[in-house]
This record gives structure tokens, C-alpha cells and sequence, in this order.
């Protein structure tokens, strides 16, 4: 019976949590006099939309749903992504968005079971992601050692680099990880006589948001 019980008050939390929690174990009927949301403002990000509304002042709500669609607004696209369980609080933020890209929101009040007509669908894009490291250039400092020097990248949101590496132009495989947005050398030691090598650097930010790869730049010890 205990274990019921905190089932039950576990699966509860999750469904009213501010992130949306578990999506689709509730169904609302919708109940067009229930009093709807009014605007809803948008900041958007190239990982991430926030959203913020007016405080509701109306007892009878219990809280928001929150539903993305499609960059046409079609509706039959809109999905319930996330359920913020308090009348009281005024901002949500989806993270599950892609860079550069359109996506239609609407917004419903819902009490007991029952759901306000949704809001006007708002349109928001995310932000593109930056541009690739400008400069790579890679040298030959000895007889199996490869330097990289590179550009350092201008957007102050980048923190980091990761280096990829192709021999005898196979695939391209992860080599290391660069900390420091001003750091812009990588010293490989791991080459042999007579292998050709391609290098490529990509950026990568604060909140792991990655830019397209660099210029490639070649050599043949």
C-alpha cells in the first residue's frame, strides 16, 4: 500500500514539474470558458526558448500547458511539451530545440481536468549557430610531430575546441579536447613517417552548442 502511495505522489511530481515532467499521462477536455493565457513573450537562444506571461490572477487555475508544432503552426503538429502546475509562475524554457530552426508555440490554462481554448500560436527561431573557426594550419615540427595553430574563435561564448583527425584520408576521429577560448595550439605526437593526415578544429561553447568544422588542413610526413 506504501509503495502505492509513493508511486502515485512520484509520477505526480513529475507530470506537474516547471520542465514539463512526463508528456501525455494527462488528458484535457477543453472547456472554452475557462479564462486562457494572455501574450506570451519569447527569448529565443541557439539551444533553448524562454518564455515569460502575466502573473494569473484567477483562483480557478491550477496552471499552464505548454505545446510546440511544427514551422507551418499546422495543428494537428502541436505536441504537449512541458505543464508548469502553479498559476503563480510566469516563465518556461524548452530545450529540446535545434539551432537555426522554426518552431510554432501555444499556449493553454487548465483546472481539473479541463483545458482553456489555446492562445494565438507564437512563432519563434532559434539562433544560428556560430560561424566555424576561421584559420587551422597544421605544421611539421619534427619527424613525428604535428603542430596545429589556430585561429582563435571571436564569439565569447566559446570556451573550447575539439580537434578531429583523418590519416590516409580515412574517417575523421575525435583527437582531444582544447579548454580556453584563446587557446589555439595542439601538439600531436601520435604520427608515424610516410602517413598523410588531415586536421579539422571545431568550436564548441559554454552550453556544448558546437559550430560547423574549420577549413581542413593537410600534411605527409
Amino acid at each position: 500500500m506504501k509503495k502505492s502511495i509513493l508511486l502515485f505522489l512520484v509520477l505526480a511530481s513529475l507530470i506537474f514539474n516547471g520542465c514539463g515532467g512526463i508528456k501525455g499521462l494527462m488528458t484535457y477536455r477543453t472547456d472554452a470558458s475557462l479564462q486562457g493565457i494572455g501574450s506570451v513573450h519569447a527569448l529565443a537562444a541557439m539551444n533553448s526558448v524562454g518564455f515569460e506571461w502575466e502573473k494569473i490572477h484567477n483562483k480557478k487555475i491550477h496552471g499552464i500547458n505548454i505545446y510546440r508544432g511544427n514551422t507551418a503552426g499546422d495543428k494537428q503538429s502541436f505536441k504537449r511539451i512541458g505543464t508548469v502546475g502553479n498559476r503563480y509562475a510566469t516563465h518556461f524554457v524548452d530545450t529540446h530545440v535545434k539551432a537555426g530552426t522554426t518552431y510554432s508555440y501555444t499556449f493553454t490554462t487548465f483546472a481539473l481536468g479541463k483545458e482553456s481554448s489555446r492562445s494565438q500560436t507564437l512563432y519563434v527561431k532559434t539562433l544560428a549557430v556560430f560561424s566555424a573557426v576561421s584559420f587551422v594550419k597544421a605544421y611539421k615540427v619534427a619527424p613525428s610531430v604535428v603542430k596545429l595553430l589556430w585561429k582563435p574563435h571571436s564569439n565569447l561564448s566559446v570556451n573550447a575546441y575539439v580537434v578531429q583527425r583523418s590519416v590516409d584520408r580515412g574517417e575523421w576521429k575525435f583527437v582531444s579536447y582544447v579548454e580556453g577560448r584563446l587557446m589555439a595550439e595542439y601538439i600531436d605526437t601520435f604520427v608515424r613517417a610516410g602517413k598523410s593526415y588531415r586536421y579539422r578544429i571545431i568550436a564548441q561553447s559554454y552550453d556544448k552548442m558546437q559550430a560547423k568544422p574549420s577549413q581542413v588542413t593537410q600534411l605527409t610526413l
